[in-house]
């Protein structure tokens, strides 16, 4: 199927008022943004203590009881933990669940510089250990996190694109829904590695072993996973988004993995849309990423006399208003949408 869519107080009495301005001011520049918080994971999977970004909807302090669902984010190759915060995703994402454009979950964003998310064939940093064990173990166990493979998504772009699905096609029972934004979802024989560029071949042979006689290549590569398997029942849908001037070629990349994973079982939209492999597309993608996440997910019923704007409740969830539907035209292809 094609189908083409539009988108005063005591310390003011005895600090100068200068000085008094100095330090409010530097107080409200580091105060953390709303919903936005740290943590720092202990886990056995790597060597030091993962930052991670944990980004609570904007009900979770005033609704003590409710539970929400759970996207994971993997951010790009030169991005962190922190990409979501620092490009305004996160803060544009909260401001859309307090006024109902996006059903409320949870965003977990880990930091995984140069890691492919992925465990190091030296074995030193086990990233696909961490992102599917401790983790999610530990989120789960400090957030009211609801502890459901429908209720639990993964997502990334570009190098965090090709985790999610890697990650998702290894642990089919993990995560209900799966997304790439510009997935890096390239093939990884080592006669292949010379056709890149020289930060992404530098990364995957860190990542993946420096000799043609030693590596884990293949084991990680998401095409050879693919063709090795085939379900009978979908595990997880997938979308697959990118942007048609992407420098890297990875809308094609996006529209030919999608024709696979159909092949093989697994219910997936190809998105293709104007943009490119930057930020400037990614931001406003992401808002469609969430949405799709959103629309997906299983949520608690609501409590006695709770009403939820946009929950599924009221047969909204996850939907956009039709003012947020993007002008530029984009080819969808593959499982039709909501």
């Amino acid at each position: 199927m094609i189908r083409i869519v539009k988108r005063a107080s005591l310390l003011a009495a005895t600090i100068p008022a200068a000085a008094l301005s100095f330090l409010l001011a530097a107080a409200c520049a580091t105060a953390p943004p709303a919903g936005m918080h740290v943590e720092r994971i202990e886990t056995r999977s790597l060597p030091s203590p993962n930052e991670v970004l944990v980004v609570t909807p904007p009900s979770y302090a005033s609704s003590p009881s409710r539970r929400y669902p759970v996207l994971y984010f993997l951010h790009d190759g030169y991005g962190d933990g922190l990409s979501l915060e620092r490009r305004g995703v996160a803060a544009e994402a909260f401001a859309r669940m307090r006024d109902g454009r996006l059903p409320e979950f949870l965003i977990v964003a880990p930091d995984g510089p140069g890691t492919w998310f992925s465990d190091s064939h030296d074995g030193v940093r086990r990233f696909e250990e961490y992102l599917t064990q401790d983790l999610p173990r530990t989120i789960e166990a400090k957030y009211r996190a609801i502890p459901a493979k429908a209720s639990r998504g993964i997502t990334g772009i570009s190098m965090g694109g090709y985790g999610s699905v890697k990650t998702a096609i290894k642990h089919p029972d993990l995560y209900g829904s799966v997304s790439a934004l510009s997935g890096a979802i390239i093939p990884f024989g080592w006669n292949e590695l010379k056709r890149y560029s020289w930060v992404a071949r530098w990364t995957l042979m860190r990542a993946f072993g420096r000799s043609a006689e030693d590596n884990s290549l293949d084991a990680n590569d998401a095409w050879l996973l693919i063709w090795r398997l085939c379900f009978d029942a979908p595990p997880f849908s997938v979308e697959l988004r990118a942007g048609t001037e992407d420098f890297y070629g990875l809308d094609r990349v996006a529209a030919q993995y999608g024709m696979l994973l159909n092949e093989r079982g697994i219910p997936t939209t190809v998105v293709l849309e104007p943009g490119g492999h930057d930020w400037s597309y990614w931001k406003g993608a992401m808002m469609g990423i969430l949405a799709w996440h959103g629309a997906r997910f299983e949520y608690d019923p609501p409590a006695a006399g709770e009403r939820r704007v946009g929950s599924r409740a009221e047969g909204t969830e996850g939907r956009l208003p039709k003012n947020e539907v993007a002008a530029e035209e984009k080819l969808v292809v593959g499982e039709k949408n909501p």
